[in-house]
């Protein structure tokens, strides 16, 4: 990398709750490995109509790249399995909750983290009761859906989650409260009324400190949760002086290799943040397609969205001409 590019891109746990609360400090178990960990602070979990019970998993990530997700298998008695999406901070931790309801059964669960296709960690946990029937969450008491799954935001951009059921019954004025579980553990809430057919519609603000990762919301009414919706929130953060350093390369003031290598630069210290960027290339190809250079002149002027550079920086990563690591 040039002198000149140097200036311009230099320069320029698993906590177990029962009910609604935290408690301060935990006994962790799991294991290890050279790549990572992952923890589990309680063996078993017991799920009852009364009470909210939340699995919490934390582990770290050793040489995390920003934007990579951390994959947690679950492995449930039937020998079925769910996945669970996550994303570590800068330093390589990460926390992410599971809302244990009346879908999960009595039996033994196994958890198997990887990051790279690495094992990084194991755990297991147990569920020694379930004394509610099989329904997802009160749904008999109301309703609860939401607009999209997966919300793409850059930077400060301003965004909402968009949630929307009926209530039962509704009396007039009375609150119904929309718990935000965040991928941290930490738990917000919303309170809002409904009209009097019972129908409700809340959008709520994405706050500039939430961090990309896997959020849940548990609608409730009566004191009784009669809902669960589950959303991905992946939050591209792009420096602004990188719109001048795109806009230079486009008109063929700085090479290929000096932008790449800028690129890979800022990408690998995490100052532009990518969620989901994949480190499988399909091929290794040295030449940038002239549309590439094409669309991230475009979004340099303003005339494309941050997707369309982000979709960009993809492709020249899936195609092995940018090395994330």
């Amino acid at each position: 990398m040039s002198s000149k590019s140097v200036i311009i891109f230099t320069s320029v746990l698993v906590t177990i709750i029962i009910g609604s609360g935290f408690m301060s400090s935990f006994a962790l178990s799991g294991s290890s490995t050279e790549f990572g960990s992952l923890n589990i602070d309680e063996d078993s979990a017991s799920i009852s109509e009364s009470e909210i019970t939340i699995i919490s998993i934390s582990g770290t990530i050793v040489n995390y790249y920003s934007g990579q997700y951390i994959i947690i298998e679950i492995m449930k008695p039937d020998n079925s399995s769910i996945e669970v999406k996550t994303l570590a901070d800068n330093n390589g931790i990460f926390s992410t909750p599971i809302i244990l309801d009346s879908n999960w059964e009595v039996g033994n669960y196994q958890l198997l983290a990887t990051y790279l296709n690495n094992e990084i960690g194991s755990a297991s946990f147990v569920i020694t009761s379930v004394s509610i029937p099989n329904i997802p969450v009160f749904s008999n008491i109301g309703s609860l859906e939401m607009d999209s799954d997966e919300i793409t935001i850059t930077g400060n951009e301003k965004s909402t989650v968009k949630v929307e059921g009926n209530i039962k019954d509704y009396q007039k004025r009375e609150p119904i409260t929309l718990k935000i579980i965040h991928p941290d553990g930490l738990i917000s809430d919303v309170i809002i009324t409904g009209k009097s057919n019972g129908d409700f519609t809340a959008h709520i603000s994405i706050e500039e400190n939430w961090k990309s990762g896997s959020f849940s919301i548990i609608a409730s009414y009566d004191e009784k949760d009669f809902g669960k919706v589950d959303f991905q929130l992946n939050k591209i953060q792009i420096p602004i002086y990188f719109k001048n350093v795109a806009s230079w390369w486009s008109d063929g003031l700085i090479e290929d290799f000096e932008f790449v290598d800028g690129i890979e630069y800022l990408i690998n210290e995490g100052i532009i943040e990518i969620p989901n960027l994949s480190q499988n290339t399909s091929s290794n190809e040295n030449t940038i397609p002239d549309w590439v250079r094409q669309n991230i002149g475009w979004w340099s002027n303003g005339l494309t969205s941050d997707t369309e550079l982000v979709n960009s920086i993809q492709y020249l990563v899936e195609k092995g001409i940018i090395q994330v690591n």
